[in-house]
């Protein structure tokens, strides 16, 4: 995703296409995805499942977010606050 334009909607959408890639990797049945879903509590995702979603992640937005102490991956708890590190983090490198 190398556009240009960086917004909430396409960055939540590629959050969501990796946590179901992963799930279905897994074998894990997911609940609807909205903004409020906790990535641990409600979707059920270990430690190294969380590794793997960043992973992908900053493989698909060349951004890690993590690099840096502004922000601890154990401070992520829902899909919104991941999507919100994830926009800040590219705004930022543009």
């Amino acid at each position: 995703m190398m556009s240009s334009e960086v917004n909430d909607v396409n960055v939540k959408a590629e959050i969501e296409k990796v946590i179901r890639k992963i799930a279905e990797e897994r074998s894990l049945s997911l609940p609807a995805l909205k903004d409020d879903t906790e990535i641990v509590d409600e979707l059920g995702f270990s430690s190294m499942m969380v590794a793997g979603l960043i992973a992908n992640l900053e493989e698909e937005f060349g951004v890690d977010p993590f690099q840096d102490e502004d922000v601890m991956i154990t401070d992520i708890r829902t899909i919104k606050h991941l999507c919100d590190v994830y926009v800040s983090c590219l705004a930022r490198s543009r």
